[in-house]
């Protein structure tokens, strides 16, 4: 009877471990299932889901693990809400039949990631480092990895075509960036539709999510980057960035009902090359029209681009001396006019009024391009 019972146990320590592997992305570990409270530490992002297939969330504090939290559920059975590999974190409220379990379950965790410990224990070091290498103070979360909400910097990282996404909160510029890039190249990732959230972040600047002042910018690649679908923009430099520099090669973007590409930085400068769009978009790109501490001078530098349906390809604040050079641009059904191509504003300070359009311009000196570089497919 008593070897019955250890044979059982052993059982379901096995099913828990099988399905917790599955319900949870690489290198997080399950706090908690689905109807339960979880509570963090610290701001975090957190994987909702099962199946391999998962929404993302960054919270701070206590919250319920279910489809209100996180805006969707994955069907076919229970999913659950796990966190990066040694992120501070705990559940909370749960019924008398989980927390029966939770020892099985945390048992099971524990074995299966000692069984992996050198890579479990390097990848939890990089998820969770703060060091003062890193250019952010206070920097908790995933560094250096292809997972929601990391801080990819002073490297090259290539993701593989893996699907990396956040929830998407449509216009709200309080979200989370999807990555963030400073001094480093990310390549071969896919944002998913409904996963797009702040987007890229190039640097560290104020983009209206809580960052404060502090502003890191340097340089950042983005490399067959695919959006499915933009959610409220596809990459951005942050306002207050100083000198910084974003360099789009390759990749696509689709339906971003504003723009593509924001550049709110000073002197700052957003190179795109051999990029596509499907679908409608508003803008591929423009210069900040209302920001705080807004000015200039920006730089555009946009080659061989190809769009399905655009209302204007960019706009520059011709009184901050911004700059666009555009060659080689392809424009589905494309007549002189219609969409324009590069419209010059008049930029102001945030609270001072509302940014107000001039006009579309050819061969001037905020909108260095001719007829000729623009053509229809």
């Amino acid at each position: 009877m008593h070897v019955s019972k250890l044979a059982l146990g052993f059982a379901a320590f096995a099913l828990i471990g099988t399905a917790s592997a599955a319900n949870r992305p690489s290198g997080y570990v399950t706090i908690c299932s689905e109807g339960k409270t979880c509570s963090v530490d610290a701001t975090t992002n957190v994987a909702f889901g099962r199946a391999d297939k998962f929404f993302y969330k960054s919270i701070s504090g206590s919250f319920a693990c279910n489809e209100a939290t996180f805006g969707g559920r994955i069907a076919g059975g229970v999913n659950e809400c796990s966190v990066p590999s040694g992120s501070a974190s705990s559940s909370s409220k749960s019924s008398a039949a989980s927390s029966a379990s939770s020892s099985v379950a945390s048992s099971a965790a524990s074995s299966a990631a000692s069984s992996k410990s050198s890579v479990a224990s390097s990848a939890a070091s990089s998820a969770t480092s703060s060091n003062a290498s890193v250019p952010i103070p206070g920097w908790t979360g995933p560094v250096n990895v292809c997972e929601p909400g990391a801080l990819v910097y002073n490297t090259t990282l290539d993701c593989g075509g893996k699907r990396i996404g956040l929830a998407c909160a449509g216009s709200s510029e309080t979200q989370p960036a999807v990555m963030t890039v400073i001094n480093a190249t990310l390549k071969n990732v896919v944002i998913p539709a409904g996963g797009g959230s702040d987007g890229i972040h190039c640097g560290w600047g104020s983009l209206g999510n809580g960052r404060g002042t502090n502003v890191q910018g340097g340089t950042c690649n983005l490399e067959n980057v695919v959006w499915e679908a933009v959610c409220e923009d596809a990459a951005s430099i942050g306002n207050g960035q100083k000198g910084t520099v974003m360099n789009i090669k390759g990749g696509s973007a689709a339906n971003a009902s504003d723009k593509v590409f924001q550049n709110n930085g000073i002197n700052s400068t957003l190179n795109v090359d051999n990029f596509t769009t499907t679908g409608s978009i508003g803008k591929l790109s423009r210069a900040c029209g209302d920001c705080t501490d807004n000015g200039g001078p920006r730089f555009f530098n946009i080659n061989n681009v190809k769009m399905e349906k655009v209302s204007t390809v960019i706009g520059v604040n011709s009184n901050y001396g911004d700059k666009a050079t555009l060659r080689n641009i392809q424009i589905k059904g494309y007549k002189v006019g219609s969409p324009k191509v590069c419209v010059t504003y008049v930029g102001v300070q945030k609270g001072n009024g509302s940014s107000s359009s001039i006009g579309e311009e050819w061969n001037s000196a905020s909108c260095d391009v001719s007829k000729t570089d623009v053509t229809s497919y």
